[in-house]
């Protein structure tokens, strides 16, 4: 029991780091790509709209899973499957909604608690190993 306590409690810290620093870099690049300039061109403006959305999705959430994955490593932890794929969509939910709302610190926080209280309970399960 000790030792599914302790890799709930790695699981957590490493979403905790995982999902500050993406939300950071999210939070970067969404206003690195988002300009204020006006433009009278309409298809110009899709342009950078789509520029925003691809570039936000790519930078900030793709990496989600490597982190994840790179983090319970360093903590010499494994079977990290389930934590991947289940965290990089909770991440998905997470990072993209609290990116796209300009929400308070406190919300913001709320939100991070939540994400590694889930990749806390996401690290309880393990893949058998072969």
């Amino acid at each position: 029991m000790g030792k599914r306590i302790v890799r709930c409690v790695k699981a957590a810290v490493v979403g905790a780091l995982a999902g500050h620093a993406m939300y950071w870099t999210v939070t970067a690049v969404r206003d690195w790509a988002n300009t204020d300039s006006t433009t009278d061109n309409y298809g110009q403006a899709i342009g950078e709209a789509v520029f925003q959305i691809v570039m936000t999705g790519l930078v900030g959430m793709a990496p989600m899973p490597v982190l994840l994955w790179a983090g319970m490593r360093l903590m010499q932890e494994r079977g990290n499957i389930l934590l991947m794929l289940f965290g990089a969509v909770t991440w998905g939910f997470i990072g993209g909604r609290a990116a796209q709302l300009k929400m308070s610190c406190a919300e913001t926080e709320g939100w991070m608690i939540f994400f590694a209280i889930a990749c806390g309970l996401l690290g309880l399960t393990r893949l058998p190993e072969r």
